[in-house]
């Protein structure tokens, strides 16, 4: 569940409801959460697996709504951390149980108006009317009252769900972060590229970018060089950092960093800067206290084109990488 208004929560659960009544679909706290969601038409492929689903066998069975659960609605980081999964497990039974409370209020009035149908047909007194009216404000009442309830109980939830997602937060970033450098590392970077490609046209860039000869380095050096060499080359890039960008590690001295909203010319601009200022360092090794040869690094980009995928789009950028140490090393390659 995304972080709704109360309005906005109010209406989906409203939505939801009658929906897994007609089905009659359990309520458990994994039914409510993928209708929820289902009623939202947030996440199309979950949509899709559903309809598929319910045209095929005509309900949804129990052990595919926790399936789809946990893939569509709870990140990984939830899944790992039981803390976690108990505090959303009992944020969703408060809305399940307020949600059923409010149907059953619903029900009621529904047979209350019924009832005072049928009197109406026959009332020909005016004490009859008077009674009507008394009945009806009554049941009017109680649904009133279950709703205003259903409605703190949202409020609450949606409150308790701002909480959680706050603390999913900063799990996500302490999970994406690459300790040695503190820039991001792949997984987050990978994240982040997903997250961007859907509302993309194409004003998306990759540039992959690898330290020349650090297995020479290490050996010459030593690996604390390398690893210093690593971290040193991370605090230029981050002081060179640009608004929609992100800058992360991949594995080794190999670096990669997503720009949005940047063109071909423009992010071959920056990966010229960046290999230029990289190339003009005097890196002096403190252990030692001599200085590095040349520190050079290959660069290779792409630009997002037309309909491409996460996978294709990384793919050609590495292959652009690829050039740039097979053309002779300190150099960029975009093709």
């Amino acid at each position: 569940m995304q972080n709704e208004s109360p309005t906005k929560a109010t209406e989906l659960m409203q939505k939801a409801v009658p929906m897994m009544l007609k089905l009659e679909v359990a309520p458990t706290p994994y039914n409510y959460g993928i209708w929820y969601e289902y009623v939202s038409n947030r996440n199309q492929k979950l949509n899709q697996i559903m309809d598929g689903t319910l045209r095929k066998l005509g309900h949804l069975p129990g052990f595919l709504s926790r399936e789809l659960f946990h893939e569509f609605l709870l990140p990984d980081e939830f899944q790992q951390g039981n803390g976690q999964k108990k505090k959303l497990k009992s944020i969703v039974d408060s809305a399940a149980s307020s949600s059923k409370d409010m149907s059953k209020g619903l029900d009621e009035l529904n047979t209350v108006l019924a009832k005072s149908r049928k009197i109406l047909k026959r009332a020909d007194k005016e004490e009859h009317i008077d009674s009507v009216i008394n009945y009806l404000e009554k049941g009017a009442l109680v649904a009133s009252q279950k709703a205003n309830h259903f409605n703190q109980s949202l409020e609450q939830v949606h409150a308790e769900l701002a909480k959680l997602k706050a603390e999913l937060d900063d799990i996500k970033k302490q999970n994406d972060v690459d300790e040695l450098t503190q820039l991001g590392n792949q997984k987050g970077f990978e994240r982040t590229l997903y997250q961007w490609l859907p509302d993309a046209e194409d004003d998306i860039s990759i540039i992959l970018l690898d330290i020349d000869n650090l297995a020479s380095i290490n050996q010459q050096f030593g690996k604390r060089a390398g690893t210093a060499l690593i971290r040193y080359i991370a605090d230029l890039m981050k002081t060179l950092a640009l608004e929609k960008s992100v800058m992360s590690r991949f594995e080794g001295g190999t670096f990669g960093i997503l720009l949005n909203e940047a063109t071909l010319d423009f992010t071959h601009r920056f990966a010229e800067l960046l290999r230029q200022q990289i190339s003009e360092q005097k890196i002096r090794y403190k252990q030692s206290k001599i200085h590095m040869p040349q520190v050079t690094v290959s660069v290779g980009i792409a630009t997002l084109l037309g309909q491409e995928g996460p996978e294709e789009f990384l793919e050609r950028a590495r292959k652009n990488l690829l050039r740039a140490k097979q053309s002779g090393k300190n150099c960029t390659s975009d093709r």
